[in-house]
């Protein structure tokens, strides 16, 4: 199979449907080798008592926004921005099983859908700013002097035995360029231009699949296919790629997908050199 590369790539398109992300969701939880929640390790110790605006860039249908606004004061503002208006109703139900008072915006992330400078106490990017990294400038410009920037993100070397599996090249997926953009190994060096102070929480993991779950590792490769590669699969893929894992089975092996992360917790937001100030959205967004 040839890859053109990212640009051509629609990377909505797995998330298209909430409920199959969801499900997706759920195989992660549980066929993860590390036992804790990545939203607790992301979020525990930190002191959200101050946060009054909190803005989750990406939001999905709202799993990160549902342990978030459990820890956010009472009457907290939760803005949720994402592409997809299929995520509006999702999001604001899990948003609205914690404290927090949520809001739902439906726009392209690098439209600069933002409040004025110095809006927001905490930021939140889940497994989403490798879509808009170029947005960076403009997330440290909404965050107040003592704000947060919460991002979490894959490994370079994330989901290669799968594509390998599933008889495609690691290195030609479009997910690695798209890790190329922000991933766990470079996403510090991203980040110090934008914040003085750039926290990294590694959270080593693989996704185990042992015999009897060659469905849940189907349905799982499924959702990510538009991400590891251009388009969809070709005639057959589900099952050969049934078969593969059956045969590793078979001889006893379990399948094993790497999914190591790391969480970036970021603090003191830098203003824009070229300008003295925080750096501006740009003039003229395009329409959502």
């Amino acid at each position: 199979m040839e890859y053109d590369g990212p640009v051509k790539t629609d990377w909505l398109k797995p998330f298209r449907r909430p409920e199959r992300h969801e499900a997706a969701a759920a195989i992660v939880r549980r066929r993860s080798s590390n036992p804790a929640d990545i939203r607790a390790v992301a979020l525990d110790g930190l002191d959200l008592s101050g946060v009054r605006d909190a803005l989750d860039l990406g939001c999905g249908f709202g799993l990160w926004a549902e342990e978030l606004s459990r820890r956010l004061p009472e009457g907290a503002h939760l803005l949720g921005v994402d592409a997809l208006e299929a995520n509006r109703a999702p999001f604001l139900e899990r948003a609205g099983r914690g404290r927090a008072r949520a809001e739902f915006l439906c726009v392209q992330v690098d439209e600069r859908p933002y409040r004025p400078d110095e809006s927001f106490d905490l930021v939140m990017a889940a497994y989403s700013l490798y879509f808009f990294v170029e947005a960076l400038p403009d997330i440290a410009r909404v965050l107040r002097p003592g704000g947060l920037f919460v991002a979490v993100t894959h490994s370079a070397g994330s989901f290669a035995s799968l594509l390998s599996l599933a008889g495609l090249e690691p290195a030609r997926s479009p997910l690695a360029g798209l890790l190329e953009r922000f991933s766990a190994e470079n996403g510090a060096a991203l980040l110090a231009p934008h914040f003085r102070e750039v926290e990294r929480v590694p959270y080593p993991n693989r996704l185990v699949f042992p015999p009897g779950t060659e469905e849940e590792l189907v349905a799982y490769t499924g959702f990510k296919l538009p991400i590891l590669t251009n388009g969809e699969p070709a005639p057959g893929f589900a099952e050969r790629l049934r078969a593969a894992a059956g045969a590793r089975h078979a001889g006893g092996e379990e399948v094993t997908v790497e999914k190591d992360d790391a969480v970036f917790r970021c603090r003191g937001p830098r203003s824009d050199p070229r300008r003295g100030k925080r750096s501006s959205p740009r003039r003229g967004p395009r329409k959502p």
